[in-house]
């Protein structure tokens, strides 16, 4: 009995042991987790924070200057871009359209390439110095390939410092070669300034078309102008009226010579060799196979267009 109960304690303690060894362990095994755990969030602090800071460092960055650096290009537009510190103007790269992203230290101009539109009000002097009023059009567009150069050269504002300038002296000088009756001849321009586009519009932008408009000179110098314009339409239409009854008098005159032809042509033909020929050809006539209806009663017994034969010879 003391054996038994002496073997069942053994065997209390031996479980006993292995009930705290096996406790031992996991703890030990939860201490090494958390160790790693804390190893792990320690390397994640240490090396992941910096780039977390240097992450939203970026975002922040980019959010500040997103209005200097994301620059869009609409259609029919192109950007020339300004590099601050890598040498200036690009004349080998242009932006085209869409989304471009550049330094924010750097700059871009947008350049229009589509055909532009520019009335321009002016007023310049005629041959003999009378002040003309009038609308200059010009159509234009800049050659894309050559917008780099346009920049540097003349710069965002070539339309105010090249373009109308050049458009009012060659209006000018185009104006100032005719008299203020000739002025409105010109209107609308056509082929004027066929020779002052490149002259305008130089290697950099491409002059499609200019025109005038709205030519107006002064009232008095208008009123004579249109007084003489009526008096000339009046002398036109006198001058047509006597061409017609010049022709219908010649229409006339052509009519009697060819009456008078006729009778002294059929003065020497004898009456007898009239009636022959009027029954030659009423035969030919029965020999048509068309339907027809000759219809006799002349006093000579021929069709009627082809009776009445005068008597020449008797008279």
């Amino acid at each position: 009995m003391q054996s038994i109960n002496g073997a069942g304690v053994e065997e209390a303690a031996r479980k006993t042991r292995h009930a705290r060894e096996e406790e031992a362990r996991q703890k030990e095994e939860r201490h090494a987790r958390r160790r790693r755990t804390w190893k792990r969030r320690w390397y994640y602090l240490k090396y992941g924070t910096p780039t977390f800071f240097i992450f939203l460092l970026l975002l922040a960055f980019v959010f500040v200057f997103r209005h200097k650096m994301l620059i869009t290009v609409n259609s029919g537009d192109v950007a020339v871009k300004y590099f601050r510190i890598l040498g200036g103007t690009s004349f080998n790269v242009v932006g085209h359209e869409g989304l471009n992203i550049i330094a924010p230290w750097d700059k871009v101009y947008i350049y229009t390439v589509r055909t532009q539109t520019l009335v321009m009000p002016m007023t310049v002097l005629s041959k003999n110095g009378l002040e003309v009023h009038l609308d200059a059009q010009i159509r234009f567009h800049p050659f894309e390939e050559t917008v780099s150069y346009l920049h540097r050269r003349l710069g965002p504002d070539y339309v105010k410092t090249a373009l109308i300038p050049r458009l009012t002296e060659a209006v000018q000088r185009k104006i100032g070669q005719f008299e203020p009756e000739q002025i409105y001849s010109q209107s609308g321009g056509g082929d004027l300034f066929e020779t002052d586009k490149r002259r305008i519009g130089g290697v950099f932008v491409n002059v499609e078309d200019i025109a005038l408009f709205n030519i107006r000179l002064p009232e008095k110098v208008q009123q004579s102008i249109q007084a003489k314009a009526e008096e000339q339409q009046a002398f036109e239409a006198y001058k047509f009226r006597v061409n017609k009854q010049e022709e219908e008098f010649k229409r006339q005159e052509l009519e009697v010579k060819g009456l008078k032809l006729y009778e002294a042509v059929t003065a020497g033909i004898p009456r007898s060799v009239l009636i022959w020929k009027g029954i030659e050809a009423t035969s030919e006539l029965a020999k048509s196979p068309n339907a027809k209806i000759i219809v006799f009663g002349s006093k000579d017994n021929l069709p009627l267009m082809l009776g009445n034969v005068p008597d020449l010879v008797e008279k």
